[in-house]
């Protein structure tokens, strides 16, 4: 049963990471890139566990204004965090030419670092179920 749920782990952690990782190298293939500017925030409530108690933050996402095959577009971005973001910092992105509206705002690490996690915890089951670790 044990040998079973690490080969179902392995698969699905692997199927993810590498879903993941090849998802966004075909966005960054087929999607025009562009360079934008932040002029807003979009602040969303998250909820945080402290050791305490639950606690709501915000988390501000950047309303990224760019040059979309010579019409100008606003689109709220992918990433976000505790602080605002900088009003007129650069951003790099890519754009779905069908809906501008729907941006993949490139953090590379971050994206990576997704990926590459759940490759790990697949490559750590996988090895669990061939009984390489205990």
């Amino acid at each position: 049963m044990e040998n079973t749920v690490a080969w179902i782990a392995a698969a699905v952690f692997s199927l993810i990471g590498w879903g993941s990782l090849f998802h966004f190298s075909w966005i960054v293939a087929n999607w025009p890139s562009a360079r934008g500017r932040v002029v807003d925030n979009h602040a969303e409530w998250s909820k945080t566990r402290s050791a305490e108690h639950y606690a709501k933050r915000n988390i501000y996402f950047p309303i990224i204004e760019f040059d979309a095959g010579g019409e100008l577009h606003r689109a709220k971005g992918g990433v976000g965090r505790g602080e605002p973001w900088e009003m007129g910092e650069a951003v790099g992105l890519h754009y779905n030419p069908a809906n501008p509206d729907h941006v993949l705002d490139l953090n590379g690490w971050q994206r990576l670092l997704f990926s590459g996690a759940f490759i790990a915890f697949g490559v750590a089951c996988f090895a669990a179920a061939m009984d390489w670790v205990s």
